[in-house]
Protein backbone atom coordinates (compact mmCIF):
# COMPACT_ATOMS: atom_id res chain seq x y z
CA UNK A 1 0.00 0.00 0.00
CA UNK A 2 3.11 2.46 0.63
CA UNK A 3 4.32 1.46 -2.57
CA UNK A 4 1.10 2.56 -4.50
CA UNK A 5 1.07 5.59 -2.43
CA UNK A 6 4.79 6.26 -3.47
CA UNK A 7 3.88 5.84 -7.41
CA UNK A 8 1.16 7.76 -6.90
CA UNK A 9 2.99 10.70 -5.54
CA UNK A 10 5.84 10.01 -8.12
CA UNK A 11 2.93 10.46 -11.03
CA UNK A 12 1.70 13.74 -9.80
CA UNK A 13 5.12 15.34 -9.77
CA UNK A 14 5.65 14.27 -13.37
CA UNK A 15 1.72 15.15 -14.47
CA UNK A 16 2.34 18.50 -16.13
CA UNK A 17 -0.37 20.77 -14.97
CA UNK A 18 -3.28 22.09 -17.20
CA UNK A 19 -1.66 25.84 -16.84
CA UNK A 20 1.43 24.73 -18.02
CA UNK A 21 0.46 23.25 -21.23
CA UNK A 22 -2.56 25.77 -22.10
CA UNK A 23 0.63 28.81 -21.92
CA UNK A 24 3.21 26.78 -24.05
CA UNK A 25 -0.34 26.16 -26.65
CA UNK A 26 -0.63 29.84 -26.89
CA UNK A 27 2.33 31.20 -27.20
CA UNK A 28 3.57 28.25 -29.99
CA UNK A 29 0.30 29.13 -31.65
CA UNK A 30 0.79 32.82 -31.95
CA UNK A 31 4.36 32.30 -32.98
CA UNK A 32 2.58 30.35 -35.91
CA UNK A 33 0.45 33.00 -36.88
CA UNK A 34 3.07 35.39 -37.15
CA UNK A 35 4.99 32.98 -39.50
CA UNK A 36 1.98 32.55 -41.32
CA UNK A 37 0.84 36.42 -41.34
CA UNK A 38 4.74 36.94 -43.74
CA UNK A 39 4.14 33.63 -45.74
CA UNK A 40 0.56 33.86 -46.75
CA UNK A 41 1.11 37.62 -47.50
CA UNK A 42 4.60 36.43 -50.04
CA UNK A 43 2.08 33.42 -51.21
CA UNK A 44 -0.77 36.06 -51.96
CA UNK A 45 -3.16 34.39 -49.93
CA UNK A 46 -4.41 37.10 -47.98
CA UNK A 47 -3.73 41.83 -48.11
CA UNK A 48 -0.46 43.50 -46.34
CA UNK A 49 -3.07 45.09 -44.18
CA UNK A 50 -5.05 41.82 -43.16
CA UNK A 51 -1.17 40.09 -42.45
CA UNK A 52 0.18 43.09 -40.40
CA UNK A 53 -2.63 44.84 -39.18
CA UNK A 54 -4.94 41.86 -38.19
CA UNK A 55 -3.19 38.61 -38.07
CA UNK A 56 0.05 40.21 -36.71
CA UNK A 57 -1.94 42.50 -34.16
CA UNK A 58 -3.78 39.54 -32.57
CA UNK A 59 -0.64 37.48 -32.83
CA UNK A 60 0.88 39.46 -30.57
CA UNK A 61 -1.66 39.54 -28.23
CA UNK A 62 -1.95 35.91 -27.92
CA UNK A 63 2.05 35.37 -27.51
CA UNK A 64 1.57 37.96 -24.91
CA UNK A 65 -1.19 35.99 -23.16
CA UNK A 66 0.98 32.80 -23.63
CA UNK A 67 3.96 34.11 -22.44
CA UNK A 68 2.25 35.20 -18.83
CA UNK A 69 0.06 31.91 -18.73
CA UNK A 70 3.70 29.88 -19.12
CA UNK A 71 5.03 32.51 -16.13
CA UNK A 72 1.74 31.08 -13.86
CA UNK A 73 2.46 27.62 -15.21
CA UNK A 74 6.44 28.06 -14.31
CA UNK A 75 5.12 28.93 -10.68
CA UNK A 76 3.02 25.91 -10.27
CA UNK A 77 5.26 23.22 -11.61
CA UNK A 78 8.26 24.04 -9.40
CA UNK A 79 10.03 23.08 -7.78
CA UNK A 80 9.63 19.27 -8.07
CA UNK A 81 7.66 18.93 -11.73
CA UNK A 82 10.13 18.79 -14.13
CA UNK A 83 7.95 18.50 -17.15
CA UNK A 84 6.24 21.18 -16.35
CA UNK A 85 9.23 23.42 -15.60
CA UNK A 86 10.13 22.73 -18.95
CA UNK A 87 6.84 23.55 -21.22
CA UNK A 88 6.49 26.38 -19.17
CA UNK A 89 10.14 27.70 -19.80
CA UNK A 90 9.38 27.00 -23.45
CA UNK A 91 6.51 29.02 -23.24
CA UNK A 92 7.65 31.90 -21.86
CA UNK A 93 10.82 32.15 -24.66
CA UNK A 94 8.43 31.33 -27.34
CA UNK A 95 6.06 34.05 -25.94
CA UNK A 96 8.30 36.66 -24.92
CA UNK A 97 10.59 36.33 -28.01
CA UNK A 98 8.04 37.01 -30.44
CA UNK A 99 6.76 40.18 -27.83
CA UNK A 100 10.00 41.01 -28.19
CA UNK A 101 10.17 40.94 -32.30
CA UNK A 102 6.69 43.19 -32.61
CA UNK A 103 8.21 45.67 -29.70
CA UNK A 104 10.93 46.06 -31.75
CA UNK A 105 9.40 46.99 -34.23
CA UNK A 106 6.84 49.07 -33.00
CA UNK A 107 10.09 51.25 -31.31
CA UNK A 108 11.95 51.61 -34.84
CA UNK A 109 8.35 52.70 -36.38
CA UNK A 110 8.25 55.72 -33.70
CA UNK A 111 11.81 56.71 -33.93
CA UNK A 112 12.69 57.13 -37.84
CA UNK A 113 9.91 59.50 -40.09
CA UNK A 114 6.52 58.45 -40.90
CA UNK A 115 7.07 58.02 -44.47
CA UNK A 116 8.16 54.89 -47.59
CA UNK A 117 9.74 57.73 -50.18
CA UNK A 118 13.11 58.89 -49.32
CA UNK A 119 15.76 60.30 -51.56
CA UNK A 120 18.97 62.17 -51.91
CA UNK A 121 17.67 65.07 -53.65
CA UNK A 122 14.20 66.29 -52.16
CA UNK A 123 14.48 69.15 -54.69
CA UNK A 124 13.96 67.35 -58.06
CA UNK A 125 14.20 63.42 -57.03
CA UNK A 126 15.07 60.61 -59.83
CA UNK A 127 11.67 59.80 -61.24
CA UNK A 128 10.45 56.26 -61.59
CA UNK A 129 9.58 54.64 -65.25
CA UNK A 130 10.26 50.96 -65.75
CA UNK A 131 8.86 49.69 -62.70
CA UNK A 132 5.38 51.91 -62.94
CA UNK A 133 3.31 49.84 -64.79
CA UNK A 134 4.49 46.80 -62.48
CA UNK A 135 3.70 48.92 -59.73
CA UNK A 136 0.31 50.37 -60.78
CA UNK A 137 -0.82 46.55 -61.68
CA UNK A 138 -0.17 46.10 -57.82
CA UNK A 139 -2.25 48.90 -56.87
CA UNK A 140 0.97 50.25 -54.84
CA UNK A 141 1.91 53.91 -52.92
CA UNK A 142 1.77 56.47 -55.70
CA UNK A 143 5.32 57.10 -57.43
CA UNK A 144 5.03 60.56 -57.68
CA UNK A 145 6.95 62.40 -55.21
CA UNK A 146 4.55 64.02 -52.37
CA UNK A 147 6.91 67.00 -52.27
CA UNK A 148 7.67 69.41 -49.90
CA UNK A 149 5.72 67.73 -46.13
CA UNK A 150 7.65 64.51 -47.19
CA UNK A 151 10.68 66.16 -47.86
CA UNK A 152 10.61 68.34 -44.70
CA UNK A 153 9.89 65.07 -42.70
CA UNK A 154 12.99 63.34 -44.25
CA UNK A 155 15.35 66.08 -43.42
CA UNK A 156 14.37 65.73 -40.10
CA UNK A 157 15.10 62.33 -39.77
CA UNK A 158 17.59 61.39 -42.11
CA UNK A 159 19.45 65.12 -42.43
CA UNK A 160 23.10 63.19 -43.67
CA UNK A 161 21.20 61.88 -47.02
CA UNK A 162 22.31 64.05 -50.13
CA UNK A 163 23.48 63.51 -53.37
CA UNK A 164 26.83 61.81 -53.51
CA UNK A 165 29.70 63.81 -55.76
CA UNK A 166 32.37 61.63 -57.31
CA UNK A 167 35.57 62.77 -59.19
CA UNK A 168 34.87 60.00 -61.18
CA UNK A 169 33.29 60.53 -64.81
CA UNK A 170 29.59 59.80 -64.98
CA UNK A 171 30.29 56.70 -67.37
CA UNK A 172 32.43 55.35 -65.11
CA UNK A 173 30.39 55.99 -61.91
CA UNK A 174 27.36 54.77 -63.90
CA UNK A 175 29.35 51.59 -64.51
CA UNK A 176 30.33 51.22 -60.70
CA UNK A 177 27.13 52.01 -59.42
CA UNK A 178 25.35 49.03 -61.94
CA UNK A 179 27.94 46.99 -60.58
CA UNK A 180 26.78 47.79 -57.49
CA UNK A 181 23.23 47.27 -57.80
CA UNK A 182 23.82 43.90 -58.98
CA UNK A 183 25.74 42.97 -55.71
CA UNK A 184 22.85 43.92 -53.46
CA UNK A 185 20.66 41.32 -55.26
CA UNK A 186 18.39 43.87 -56.36
CA UNK A 187 16.20 43.06 -59.19
CA UNK A 188 17.28 45.67 -62.39
CA UNK A 189 14.60 46.21 -64.27
CA UNK A 190 16.06 48.43 -66.18
CA UNK A 191 20.17 50.03 -67.37
CA UNK A 192 19.98 53.20 -69.50
CA UNK A 193 24.06 53.72 -69.62
CA UNK A 194 23.34 56.97 -71.98
CA UNK A 195 20.73 58.52 -69.60
CA UNK A 196 22.34 57.02 -66.64
CA UNK A 197 19.33 56.10 -65.13
CA UNK A 198 19.17 52.59 -62.98
CA UNK A 199 15.77 51.04 -61.90
CA UNK A 200 15.57 47.86 -59.52
CA UNK A 201 13.44 46.64 -57.28
CA UNK A 202 14.75 44.89 -53.82
CA UNK A 203 12.21 42.01 -52.27
CA UNK A 204 12.66 41.83 -48.48
CA UNK A 205 12.98 38.15 -47.24
CA UNK A 206 10.42 37.39 -45.23
CA UNK A 207 7.09 38.98 -46.28
CA UNK A 208 8.71 39.76 -49.40
CA UNK A 209 7.89 43.55 -49.30
CA UNK A 210 9.05 45.10 -52.76
CA UNK A 211 10.67 48.26 -52.59
CA UNK A 212 11.63 49.97 -55.93
CA UNK A 213 14.90 52.01 -56.49
CA UNK A 214 16.20 54.66 -59.21
CA UNK A 215 19.34 55.80 -59.37
CA UNK A 216 20.31 58.51 -61.63
CA UNK A 217 24.17 59.54 -62.45
CA UNK A 218 24.87 62.88 -63.98
CA UNK A 219 27.61 65.17 -65.10
CA UNK A 220 28.39 67.13 -61.62
CA UNK A 221 27.31 70.71 -60.96
CA UNK A 222 30.89 71.52 -61.34
CA UNK A 223 31.09 70.17 -64.46
CA UNK A 224 34.02 67.83 -63.46
CA UNK A 225 33.16 64.30 -62.23
CA UNK A 226 29.75 63.29 -61.42
CA UNK A 227 26.82 63.27 -59.33
CA UNK A 228 25.04 60.25 -58.40
CA UNK A 229 21.36 60.56 -56.86
CA UNK A 230 19.28 57.39 -55.21
CA UNK A 231 15.95 57.21 -54.53
CA UNK A 232 13.81 54.10 -52.52
CA UNK A 233 10.00 53.80 -52.73
CA UNK A 234 7.86 51.08 -50.90
CA UNK A 235 5.13 49.35 -52.44
CA UNK A 236 3.18 49.00 -49.79
CA UNK A 237 2.72 50.35 -46.39
CA UNK A 238 2.62 54.11 -45.17
CA UNK A 239 5.97 54.09 -42.98
CA UNK A 240 8.97 51.91 -44.24
CA UNK A 241 10.51 51.27 -40.92
CA UNK A 242 13.36 53.32 -41.89
CA UNK A 243 14.47 50.40 -44.59
CA UNK A 244 14.49 53.04 -47.80
CA UNK A 245 16.97 55.58 -45.63
CA UNK A 246 19.12 52.30 -44.88
CA UNK A 247 19.22 50.81 -48.35
CA UNK A 248 20.17 54.08 -50.07
CA UNK A 249 23.10 54.59 -47.59
CA UNK A 250 24.10 50.84 -47.97
CA UNK A 251 24.08 51.16 -51.88
CA UNK A 252 26.07 54.72 -51.44
CA UNK A 253 28.69 53.28 -48.97
CA UNK A 254 29.39 50.50 -51.40
CA UNK A 255 29.29 52.96 -54.31
CA UNK A 256 31.94 54.77 -52.53
CA UNK A 257 33.99 51.87 -52.04
CA UNK A 258 33.58 50.60 -55.68
CA UNK A 259 35.29 54.12 -56.66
Amino acid sequence: MMSDQRDSGRGSRTRISRIALLGFAVAVLAAIAMMAAALGYRLGLWSFRFALLTLTDYAAYAAFAGGAISLIGLGRSLPSNLPGVVVSVIGIVVGGYSCHTIYQQWVTVKSVPFIHDITTDTVNPPAFIAVVAAREAEGANPHDYAGETVARQQECGYPELESFIAAAEPATAYDRALDVANSMDWEVVAADRELGRIEATDTSTWYGFKDDIVVRVISADAGTGSRVDVRSLSRVGRSDVGVNAARIKAFLAALEVAL
